[in-house]
């Protein structure tokens, strides 16, 4: 998460992410500067992961996405952005408590980032314990919601403008892709 070095450029490596897991629309939802416990959350309707790929997948840093499933995604075949494995924990950057809900094949998966835990294992995921929570639900949701808590107060509050410049910059001729 060092790379970033602002919480819009982090808010867009989540959105990548939304991109290319085929998301159609995104939701974000930025604090305004009175807020007492701000979040950020960012919610698309992508095809959701499952346990599994939680596992052995998500959870595993610089594990290439186009080295596993190709250049291109599975629904829509849009050009995957993501590269190294790492962005999705931009969220970490930004602020100490990552909560990623996942729906996919009616199940909905829960699991929480702990920056503070991740620092103490020396940032080696494998040595965090990261509990994942599974339950049904609806077997048409399909989606993640990503919530970021405990907002790294050394960093200015998100700029909405700004995350709008940004967000267009990359995703304003897409016809199928849309973020409110």
């Amino acid at each position: 998460g060092e790379t970033y070095r602002s919480v819009e450029e982090a808010v867009k490596e989540l959105v990548d992410n939304s991109y290319d897991a085929d998301a159609e629309n995104i939701l974000i939802t930025i604090p305004n500067n009175i807020e007492a416990n701000p979040q950020i959350i960012i919610e698309d309707d992508g095809s959701g992961m499952k346990e599994n790929e939680i596992r052995s997948e998500y959870l595993n840093i610089a594990n290439s996405r186009i080295s596993r499933k190709g250049e291109l995604s599975f629904k829509k075949g849009r050009k995957v952005k993501g590269r190294k494995g790492i962005g999705k924990f931009a969220g970490l950057m930004v602020a100490d408590f990552m909560t990623i809900e996942t729906y996919s094949s009616g199940i909905k998966t829960t699991f929480i980032i702990n920056k503070d835990e991740l620092a103490k294992a020396n940032y080696d995921l494998e040595k965090v314990h990261l509990p994942i929570s599974i339950e049904k639900c609806d077997d048409n949701k399909h989606g993640t919601i990503i919530t970021l808590d405990g907002l790294n107060q050394n960093l200015n509050y998100p700029n909405p403008d700004r995350l709008k410049e940004i967000l267009m910059r990359e995703y304003g001729r897409e016809n199928d892709f849309f973020i409110k």
